[in-house]
């Protein structure tokens, strides 16, 4: 009789054999096998599709059948990157993705999905992904179809707002520890009165002083914590967030940040979305 699982809390992947869907099950099994730890594999079936009227065109047995084959298949994949057919569990459920994942979320230490979830459009977010930031009770890595760099951890903290949580999941998990972790914040451009154009270069100077300074406080108030630390380094950038942030990436491999869910709508922030699209490197959103 096997032992029972004993490790860190699963990682959880979303799949459905997409592209996205690969590349998001070679990242998380690359951390598992790091890590030595359970890797959970999971095909949604849609439940407008299993359930729906029209069963006579589509079977919902076939479609679970099918669902499990690939399961397999990807098992297969996940156990030839390194991690133990012991540490690999899949299920099928039926539901939807979102609400499945996020259910399922509440015991995992990380969920991972794709970019998309359907066709070759990059110009928005999968809905799943989108869905998932927001109502996911865990980490959401969200992995791009781009090669995976080497370079350091990259942790974007808005000035005065969000941004502490992402530094302090990287600082306390292992996986980075020594790794080089460069934070960032964007100094938005100062809006005039009447036009953009009004904004003389000492205001967008004495905007960029400012977001250092509070930047520095808060990256202070954290390394307090974390006295072991390694070296943080700090930048600013002055323009369009999702425009920096993006060229930021670059570099990067990984980009972590503090998903700024609104209530009552539970949505995430346009900038989460938009580096969630435009990333070169794997996106973490933490809460």
């Amino acid at each position: 009789m096997p032992k029972p699982y004993s490790g860190p809390p699963p990682i959880l992947v979303g799949y459905d054999a997409s592209d996205d869907a690969v590349e998001a099950l070679e990242y998380a099994a690359g951390i598992a096998a790091a890590t030595k730890t359970m890797l959970q594999l999971v095909f949604v079936a849609d439940n407008t599709v299993v359930n729906s009227a029209w069963g006579v065109v589509t079977d919902g047995a076939d479609v679970q059948a099918t669902a499990r084959r690939l399961l397999v298949d990807a098992a297969a994949v996940a156990n030839s990157l390194g991690v133990a057919k012991k540490r690999i569990r899949i299920k099928v459920a039926v539901g939807t993705p979102v609400g499945v994942l996020t259910q399922l979320s509440q015991n995992c230490s990380m969920v991972v999905v794709g970019r998309r979830t359907h066709g070759d459009n990059r110009q928005l977010s999968g809905s799943t992904a989108v869905g998932l930031a927001a109502s996911v009770r865990c980490p959401l890595v969200v992995v791009a179809d781009a090669p995976h760099h080497d370079g350091p951890i990259g942790v974007a903290i808005e000035a005065g707002g969000p941004g502490d949580a992402a530094l302090e999941w990287v600082l306390t998990n292992p996986l980075y520890a020594g790794q080089d972790v460069q934070v960032i914040s964007i100094c938005k451009a100062p809006s005039g009165r009447i036009f953009r154009s009004a904004v003389s270069q000492e205001q967008i100077d004495s905007a960029v002083v400012n977001t250092a300074a509070e930047q520095e406080r808060q990256v202070r108030r954290v390394l307090a914590r974390h006295p072991d630390a390694p070296a943080v380094t700090t930048q600013v950038r002055y323009g369009a967030p999702v425009d920096e942030l993006a060229s930021f990436s670059d570099s990067l491999s990984l980009l972590v940040l503090e998903a700024n869910v609104r209530f009552p709508t539970y949505s995430i922030g346009s900038v989460a979305r938009g580096l969630m699209t435009y990333a070169s490197c794997p996106v973490v959103l933490v809460k």
